[in-house]
């Protein structure tokens, strides 16, 4: 009660609200003359706003900004009105309040951030003159002013910052600030404002805010810091996200060659040596906190940002990176056993993004050697062994998983290894062959038991296949991980299959009979399908076969070797029960890709043998179906989504829907359409069909010759027999539909008619060039005509070649009108042989007859107006050529006259070009003169630009000059202080203290 008895005059029995003080104390704000007066005002506001955040709003806002735009000399009125500008603004519910009323006031709070970025006199421009105040509290409470409005309205404050012609400069400037407690909120600040504005990003970029923030991390202690240096790492990710022009700026101004030095950890050599696996008598571990774990995450998001594909820049700034150094301290942090598997799996994905697509960076990669220490006792005397970089990241993928480490935070390390993987052998089928080549049979049948330090690369992929059971049973997606890499390193590649192929398991000198790889994997998915394993394994298998065999009919051979391969193929794809619906999509998808390259003359089983199977015990309807089920799948859709090798969110955690790899999702979609009409075919129509080649997917190779666009290492087959083309259309037609078990239930598939189409499209064709060949000679002929009127030297020879030239014309004519009866009786023979047969039953098909009678009338139509536009044609170059006859001959009596008037109109034609001459050199004056009134306007914005300088110039000797004048104020307030101590009767003035 004493501050109301003190500023309210209030007796003892009286009492005033505190809605009445708030409103007598924003008046003393606005109509106090002396300083003292305004500061106990504002004092006294901001107590009250604290619990009457609304009263005091409402009463005392504006007057609060008046003064300060207008007394903004005293730092103590300064930090109190600020102060009460932050409570006011600030959303937190003030204490004593109920949580509705807290709520409310947030509302209230939005409301009074928005009346101050209204203000007419731009109190925000104030504010950032403020931010250059030497005061700690002026400077500090300013900025969290600044921040408490991005709050309420970020756009709003980022214009009003950006048309301030130093606004920007002056938050860059808080990063230089001595002081870390303004300095960091400073950051927070700029994180804030440049989350989304390029503008603001371009502008802090080029206030050389780069150098400051890296020199802040730095100074904290690098990654090692604390959460400061995570909040400048997210500040100079912002700079860069999607902005171009500031990773250009960033790469040319040395930021990138920084960054290797932010990864250097100092891991432990021995656990990274050993891949992973802890050393025993490792006494300097590094200990890794959830902070450092966030900063190095930052780090490496940012390296992953400036090498994303598909960027302009990627490829320069993957070069830089290169030339920088910034793979090998990636390898170590990739490869360090004590770093969280977030960081290792995010340190192996930014090797990927480096290296992909770029022949330099994938050439480095593949010369990387990393020494690992022998398995054993740490005392023995044997040496390191030097292994190249792409085995230790493959052991990664499909190795062992550390102790102590769950299944799935390992998951994601295994997915980053496979992504690099793919990006070191994506383009480079030189590095395809050469993994291929390390692909061995395992030394025994205990392979599993083997030291994989002992094991190349291909060879531990192919022991974690073959012994599933150990593997599978520990860590499915070892199993997987290795299907995948072997897909990887076999896809679009004939020498690396064929490789492959040659893969034998078994030990002849022990009587075992050598089995192929590749029917041995095929039982490996047979015993994983009869023991109810996870239904990844089998996936995994059937997948990997499919790349395998595709444009690869050697491969579709040797699986045919073995007859129960193809039994095994039908009871999967016709179980009705006990059989996952993805195993059976992946069964029936290789059953069709073996029936459609199934193209080997000494092929064990031909495809006259597999059209049985696959027409009446399969049906190409089921079979379809169920390759249409496993399209349509969830799991299926959501590896189409993902990048390639990327199947996890890299930070932790195994997505449920992971089942199929993109390598085998690739190879899908790019078969799938050929696939569908390849099962409809039976074996004679595919062979007779002249866009057989086309369904292979362009496997032509194996049916006549090997296209440029061949996959690498495609053997040449030259001497291979070409497709024959003796079965009609309609005759094809016939047979693809009346085959057993072609005809579907729910009417007959769109492809069926393919065939019958094209020959619809050549018939349009030929018609087509019927008609250019008429045109031709029509032209021929006017031309013709119009050379005998000027050559009358030649008249005779002309005469020769127009009636030759009239006689080929009718000959051709007749040629013309005999094959449009052909055309004519062959798409008459076309509707009553083929469509009337395959679509009458049927209501689908009755409204593609229907389609099909109406191109064949319009057909009909057209060669009927072809015909009679040609007889009527004919006629009349007939005619026209009788003229021209007779028109020679007058002309050859007339010679002379003829020449006069040649030359006369050669005359006519010679003045006609001089005035145009004349007339382009007249525009070629005006033109000149435009160009010289254009570099007087040049020479004229020259001037303005000098304007503009002496115009700043002017403008900071004003501020100079005021700050001269505020100078000479202060010492004249002081003289009067002086004078009245000594006496003297000097009245006060406003600016003088009570």
């Amino acid at each position: 009660m004493d501050f109301f008895k003190r500023y309210g005059a209030i007796g003892p029995s009286q009492q005033q609200s505190p809605s009445e003080t708030i409103q007598r104390l924003a008046d003393r704000v606005e109509t106090s003359t002396l300083l003292e007066d305004k500061k106990a005002a504002v004092l006294g506001l901001k107590g009250l706003s604290r619990e009457y955040r609304k009263e005091t709003g409402e009463a005392a806002l504006l007057p609060l900004l008046k003064l300060l735009k207008e007394d903004n000399d005293d730092q103590n009125l300064l930090k109190a009105i600020l102060e009460t500008l932050i409570t006011l603004c600030t959303r937190d519910s003030p204490r004593g309040e109920t949580p509705n009323v807290g709520a409310a006031t947030s509302d209230v709070a939005s409301q009074f951030s928005q009346t101050i970025l209204d203000d007419g006199d731009d109190v925000i421009s104030t504010m950032l003159e403020l931010l250059g105040d030497a005061d700690f509290y002026v400077r500090y409470n300013t900025v969290q002013l600044l921040g408490t409005l991005h709050l309420h309205s970020g756009e709003e404050l980022q214009k009003r910052v950006l048309v301030s012609p130093m606004g920007v400069g002056r938050l860059v400037d808080l990063l230089s600030d001595q002081r870390d407690i303004i300095r960091n909120e400073g950051i927070q600040l700029l994180i804030a404002m440049t989350e989304t504005n390029a503008d603001i990003q371009k502008i802090v970029a080029f206030e050389n805010a780069f150098d400051r923030l890296l020199g802040i991390v730095d100074e904290e202690g690098g990654v090692r810091g604390n959460i400061v240096v995570q909040d400048c790492l997210q500040l100079l990710h912002n700079l860069l996200n999607y902005n171009v022009s500031n990773q250009n700026f960033f790469r040319e101004t040395s930021g990138v060659q920084r960054l290797p030095n932010l990864l250097i950890t100092d891991p432990s050599q021995t656990a990274a040596g050993r891949n992973g696996l802890p050393d025993a008598d490792a006494d300097d571990e590094i200990e890794w906190t959830v902070q450092h774990a966030r900063n190095m995450l930052v780090v490496l998001d940012v390296i992953r940002m400036l090498i994303q594909p598909g960027n302009t820049n990627t490829v320069s700034n993957q070069t830089a990176m290169q030339q920088c150094g910034t793979i090998p301290p990636l390898l170590q942090l990739a490869l360090a056993y004590e770093a969280p598997s977030s960081v290792r799996s995010q340190a192996l994905y930014a090797i990927g993004d480096i290296i992909r697509s770029h022949e330099a960076n994938q050439n480095l990669f593949q010369r990387i050697l990393i020494t690992t220490a022998p398995e054993g006792d740490a005392e023995s005397d044997a040496k390191p062994i030097p292994e190249p970089a792409i085995v230790i990241v493959i052991r990664l993928a499909v190795g062992k998983r550390p102790q102590g480490v769950a299944v799935n935070e390992y998951y994601i390390v295994r997915a980053a290894a496979a992504h690099l993987v793919q990006a070191y052998v994506g383009g480079n089928p030189d590095a395809q062959l050469a993994l291929a080549a390390t692909l061995t049979p395992p030394g025994d049948a205990g392979s599993a038991s083997e030291p994989e330090t002992h094991q190349s690369a291909g060879s531990l992929i192919v022991s974690v296949l073959l012994d599933w059971r150990e593997t599978g049973s520990e860590d499915v997606w070892r199993v997987w991980y290795a299907s995948m890499l072997l897909s990887t390193i076999l896809r679009d590649h004939i020498e690396c299959k064929e490789q492959a192929l040659k893969i034998t398991i078994g030990d002849i000198a022990q009587g075992e009979e050598p089995f192929p790889l590749l029917n041995e994997l095929m039982s490996q998915a047979r015993q994983a399908a009869q023991s109810e394993s996870d239904a990844r394994l089998s996936l995994a298998i059937f997948t990997l076969v499919c790349v395998w065999l595709v444009d690869f009919p050697r491969g579709v051979s040797t699986l045919l070797d073995e007859s129960s391969n193809v039994a095994f193929l039908v009871e999967q794809i016709n179980g009705s029960s006990g059989v996952n619906a993805l195993v059976q999509g992946a069964a029936a998808f290789l059953f069709g890709l073996v029936y459609q390259f199934d193209l080997e003359p000494e092929t064990p089983m031909s495809r006259e043998n597999l059209y049985p199977i696959l027409s009446k015990r399969v049906g190409a309807d089921q079979l379809l179906i169920r390759v249409q089920r496993l399209r349509d799948s969830k799991e299926f859709q959501y590896a189409v989504g993902l990048a390639s090798g990327t199947h996890s969110n890299a930070y932790g955690g195994i997505p449920i829907e992971v089942y199929f790899d993109n390598v085998f999702t690739d190879v899908f979609k790019k078969h799938c359409e050929g696939f569908r009409v390849a099962v409809r075919l039976g074996p004679g129509e595919a062979m007779a069909n002249p866009n057989y080649a086309y369904l292979q997917g362009g496997m032509a190779g194996y049916a006549g010759s090997v296209g440029s666009n061949s996959a690498p290492g495609t053997p040449s087959l030259a001497g291979a027999a070409s497709i024959s083309r003796a079965a009609s259309p309609a005759a094809t037609l016939t047979t693809s539909t009346s085959a057993p078990g072609a005809t579907s239930v729910y009417g007959p598939h769109p492809t069926e008619h393919m065939v019958a189409q094209s020959e619809f499209d050549a018939l349009n064709d030929k018609l087509a060039d019927q008609s250019s060949q008429i045109e031709a000679l029509k032209h021929e002929l006017e031309a013709a005509k119009a050379g005998s009127k000027i050559d009358l030297n030649d008249t005779s020879e002309q005469l020769a070649q127009e009636r030759e030239m009239r006689a080929r014309a009718e000959a051709e004519s007749a040629t013309y009108a005999a094959e449009v009866n052909v055309l004519r009786q062959e798409l008459s023979n076309m509707q009553t042989q083929s469509l009337e047969e395959t679509l009458a039953d049927d209501s689908t098909g009755a409204v593609k007859l229907t389609e099909l009678e109406s191109q064949l009338s319009e057909l009909k139509i057209k060669s009927e107006q072809d015909s009679s536009n040609w007889n009527t044609l004919r006629d009349e170059l007939q005619k026209k050529l009788a003229n021209a006859e007779k028109q020679v001959v007058k002309a050859a009596a007339a010679g002379r006259n003829t020449n006069k008037k040649k030359e006369q109109q050669q005359a006519t034609a010679i003045e006609s070009l001089k005035s145009d001459l004349k007339a382009k050199d007249d525009e070629i004056s005006k033109l000149n003169l435009l160009v010289e009134e254009l570099n007087e306007k040049v020479k004229a914005v020259d001037g303005v630009e000098e304007l503009k300088e002496k115009i700043a110039g002017l403008e900071k000797e004003q501020e100079d000059l005021l700050v001269y004048l505020a100078d000479q104020d202060q010492q004249s307030k002081e003289y009067r202080d002086m004078l009245r101590k000594h006496g003297e009767d000097i009245p006060l003035s406003d600016d003088d203290d009570e």
